[in-house]
Parts: structure tokens; C-alpha cells; sequence
């Protein structure tokens, strides 16, 4: 009976949703953010941090599955809506569309390098602490 209610917990824990951690650099004082004030920065409708610093959003290939898992879970949002976003920002000229990095390595090294950077990796890359 025991064998049974394990293999039951390990069912349930594979097939929870993959979360993300957000990530900011030093620079930025606001971490903590819910998920309503992630998605106006990630949709770049929030330019500007608190302090008057502009924000730097730094995102994986948008076709990639950890951006939509990112998208989905942490935003509450689909990809492709978050897309919609920042073609409706460039287009009238309010914002500019999220730098892309080509690797969660990338990620981390842009975003701790770059002054009121924001970006994400996943959860269980972040609780490793490795890099890819």
C-alpha cells in the first residue's frame, strides 16, 4: 500500500506545470512583483521602475518551451497574446520589444550585467544553480 500512494505522489509532482523564476539585477529594488505587475513589464505597458529607471527586459526564443511555460504559469498570459503586446507598443511607437537571449546562460549574464534588467529562467534550472 505504501509503493502505491509514492507512485501516486510522484505522478502528481511530474505532471505539475514548470514554473519560472524571475530574475532583476542588483540594480533594481522592486523583486517580489505579482503577476499582474510582471505581465505590464513584460508586455512593456510598465516602462520605468519606481526609482525612474528604465526597464530592460530580456526574454528566451519566443517559440521556445520554456518562454511559453514562463508565459502561461508565472504571467498568466498566452504567448502569443504577450506578442500582440509588443507589436501594438512598437507599431505606435510607445516601447521597444524585449531583447531576445539565446540561452538561459545568456539570460543570467545579460540580465546581472545590464542596469534595470529584468528577465527569467526556470524554476528548476534556478534552484540547481546551473547554467544550462
Amino acid at each position: 500500500m505504501r509503493w502505491k500512494i509514492t507512485g501516486m505522489l510522484c505522478l502528481c509532482l511530474l505532471s505539475s506545470p514548470a514554473l519560472s523564476e524571475v530574475i532583476f539585477n542588483a540594480s533594481v529594488a522592486e523583486a517580489g512583483l505579482d503577476a499582474a505587475e510582471l505581465r505590464l513589464i513584460f508586455s512593456r505597458q510598465r516602462l520605468f521602475w519606481t526609482n525612474g529607471q528604465a526597464i530592460r527586459v530580456f526574454i528566451l526564443p519566443p517559440d521556445s518551451e520554456d518562454h511559453r511555460q514562463f508565459c502561461q504559469n508565472s504571467l498568466d498570459v498566452l504567448p502569443y497574446m504577450l506578442q500582440r503586446n509588443w507589436d501594438r507598443a512598437v507599431y505606435s511607437g510607445m516601447a521597444d520589444r524585449p531583447e531576445i537571449v539565446s540561452s538561459i546562460a545568456e539570460m543570467r549574464r545579460k540580465v546581472f550585467s545590464t542596469a534595470g534588467a529584468v528577465g527569467y529562467v526556470p524554476d528548476e534550472i534556478s534552484a540547481t544553480g546551473s547554467s544550462e
